[in-house]
């Protein structure tokens, strides 16, 4: 009986753990005697590194707009639009990787209200620890308190 209640909970938890080591990202760099350099850790920041394993994202086409016949434009020299163009790029990969974060967080607090959730239904002995470094049980209304919670969790962060 317990086996069949444990290996859930142990398989959610591996999960979790997991889940984090597979989005590693490895930086390369040369030191300064020529080395090459592997790391999880980014290098110094005046150190020329790049990325490996990375996907490389490519910015969206623009739509040119329709040729008006009443609005002039000026003529832009090559180096002025090549600015802005990466100015462009930079500004899409930033947004890209805040909205990519997000994500990433609303699935690690999804799988962790989901974890939560089973753990509260299931019932049995609950603890938490104290200030003391002591096991404190839950009682029967805090374990329902603790459901209705892990409930909501699962509400606001595992809907699409």
């Amino acid at each position: 009986m317990k086996l069949k209640v444990l290996l859930p909970i142990i398989f959610i938890l591996f999960t979790i753990t997991g889940a984090g080591f597979a989005h590693a990202e490895i930086y390369k760099w040369k030191d300064d005697k020529g080395n090459s350099l592997y790391s999880d850790v980014p290098p110094p920041s005046n150190v020329q590194t790049s990325v490996l394993g990375a996907k490389k994202t490519v910015p969206a086409q623009q739509v040119a707009p329709k040729a008006s016949t009443n609005i002039t434009k000026l003529p832009v020299s090559q180096e002025e639009a090549a600015a802005k163009r990466q100015k462009n790029a930079e500004d899409a990969k930033k947004k890209d990787q805040v909205q990519e974060a997000e994500l990433k967080q609303k699935q690690e607090n999804c799988t962790k209200a989901k974890a939560d959730y089973q753990l509260h239904k299931q019932g049995g002995r609950i603890y938490k620890m104290n200030e003391k470094g002591e096991r404190e049980y839950l009682d029967d209304a805090s374990l329902a308190k603790g459901l209705e919670q892990a409930q909501s969790d699962m509400d606001k962060y595992c809907s699409e």
